[in-house]
């Protein structure tokens, strides 16, 4: 497959597409079978403390696009050397990373836990599920530059095949530990840090055998080299840091103000979400290195064009597949949970919201860091994000309700759309009108010819509603959202798609 195509990233989608199939069913019934074994109290707590699983994951995810970022320049130049370089350097700084993150760890959850999280169990097994936890994770910061270095080369399949057996694996388990142990918690908490881990030893594996010239280890003497790469993910660290402080500061206001119960309620919320996210990103994601490739070899208009398909795309899709849950929320609960946590419906529909809001700048994040100028982006990005956490405790103090932290969240996070458009005019000089045009004003015009068909009144089956709802989404996205040349596009793709893999040889 051919890299920086059209055709490639619709191959490399459809591979995460499946992979995503695969997962969402697993995740589905794992979390009802998790809820189910655990329990409101302790899946709760797992979703304060153990939850840090799934926002270091959110940190190393941008933190590959460091490693990301200065190996595709360096594939893109066609300098081995340079690659075996750079990837040196990168995996020095994050095993370094590592280590401070490891001995930073126990001396905060060690102050933190006792005096802050309210948990009716052994305070000794909270602090278990928080060290198992982090450690567990932690070992993931060493394989970022090997996770860096297989999305430069785009290959998905390696990176589905590894999520979707672990996914089966946690499924599996889950199912387990709903009739089998009695410690459920602790048993629970140390199998998602190994399967938080796994991904790591395959992927350092496969680097090790597929690219040995690349990933073969030696120090590099030049200090100009690391002091480009530290810099750059230092300023990514930074933002990654308030990304986390905004995601869990969330699950630790909440029970600050609440108790465990209503955490379950916003963790519920926040899974179902998390795989409407991953739904948009599986179009987004295989963009990723082709915008840094483009961008680094001047190719004004591949950027413009995969900025604009990035942007507007994933928006689509994440309102596409939110729709579903906006439907009938409350519905979709029950068959999937049975016993839905209070207020777990509002969280959720809020939760979509606030993706949504923040999908409409989808991809240029990638193309800001393509160019390496950073700094003003996660400066603004960083306080913004802790602006969220502030503005949410104050509406909390208030005596809101739990679910107004959210609305909270979705005030700033329109506040940072125009910040990053402004950002990415003033750092690279980009024309914003090119993304208002082709982009955000298709948007805009599909969700205001969408929302209104939210509040009809339900007199049919949820079912059947949903399903005119999708239905109704998917035309105007189709017809409006998308241009002309677009539909023609993907028509292409679709029809050459289907001969070469239904048609006569």
């Amino acid at each position: 497959m051919k890299e920086n195509t059209n055709k490639a990233i619709a191959y490399n989608s459809l591979i995460l597409y499946g992979k995503m199939v695969i997962n969402t069913f697993c995740a589905l019934l794992s979390t009802r079978f998790a809820l189910q074994a655990l329990g409101a109290v302790d899946y709760g707590l797992f979703s304060v403390l153990g939850g840090i699983i799934g926002f270091i994951s959110i940190f190393n995810t941008i933190m590959v696009l460091t490693s990301n970022r200065f190996i595709a320049v360096a594939i893109g130049k066609g300098d081995l050397v340079e690659t075996n370089k750079q990837f040196n350097v990168n995996l020095l700084i994050h095993a370094s990373i590592a280590v401070l993150a490891l001995i930073i760890a126990y001396p905060v959850g060690n102050w933190y836990i006792p005096r802050f999280v309210n948990y009716d169990g052994l305070l000794s097994d909270a602090m278990m599920v928080y060290l198992i936890s982090m450690g567990c994770s932690i070992l993931s910061f060493v394989g970022v530059p090997f996770n860096g270095l297989l999305m430069a080369k785009e290959k998905f399949l390696v990176f589905s095949l590894v999520d979707a057996i672990c996914h089966i694996l946690k499924l599996l388990g889950t199912w387990v530990l709903l009739y089998h142990f009695s410690n459920k918690l602790l048993l629970y908490t140390l199998m998602m840090g190994t399967l938080t881990a796994i991904p790591t030893i395959v992927y350092i594996l496969y680097c090790t055998k597929h690219y040995p010239d690349i990933v073969h280890l030696r120090f590099v003497r030049d200090r100009q080299m690391y002091k480009k790469v530290f810099g750059f993910s230092a300023w990514v660290t930074v933002g990654a840091i308030a990304q986390i402080g905004r995601n869990q500061g969330a699950s630790l206001i909440v029970n600050s103000f609440f108790n465990t119960v209503m955490n379950t309620a916003m963790g519920v919320g926040s899974s179902i979400n998390t795989y409407v996210s991953h739904f948009a990103q599986n179009i987004r994601q295989p963009m990723a290195p082709q915008i840094t490739k483009s961008y680094a070899n001047g190719n004004t208009k591949r950027t413009d064009e995969l900025l604009i398909m990035s942007t507007k795309y994933t928006f689509l899709l994440t309102l596409l597949c939110g729709s579903i849950f906006l439907a009938a929320p409350d519905w979709i609960l029950t068959v999937w949970l049975g016993k839905v946590p209070p207020f777990a419906s509002i969280f959720l529909v809020l939760f979509i919201v606030d993706n949504l809001a923040q999908s409409l700048n989808a991809g240029v994040g990638i193309l800001i860091f393509a160019s390496g100028k950073i700094g003003l982006y996660q400066i603004l990005n960083s306080i913004l994000n802790i602006l969220a956490v502030v503005l949410g405790y104050f509406v909390l103090s208030l005596g809101y309700p739990a679910y107004y932290l959210l609305v909270a969240y979705i005030l700033v996070s329109i506040i940072n759309f125009f910040t990053i458009q402004f950002v990415l005019s003033k750092v690279i000089k980009y024309d914003n009108s090119i993304l208002w045009k082709y982009s955000f004003l298709p948007s805009i015009i599909v969700v205001l010819l969408f929302v209104p068909i939210l509040f009809v009144p339900v007199l049919i089956h949820p079912l059947l509603h949903i399903i005119l709802v999708f239905s109704y989404l998917l035309s105007i996205e189709y017809f409006i959202g998308l241009s002309k040349s677009e539909r023609v596009k993907i028509k292409s793709i679709a029809i050459e798609f289907v001969k070469k893999k239904f048609g006569h040889k």
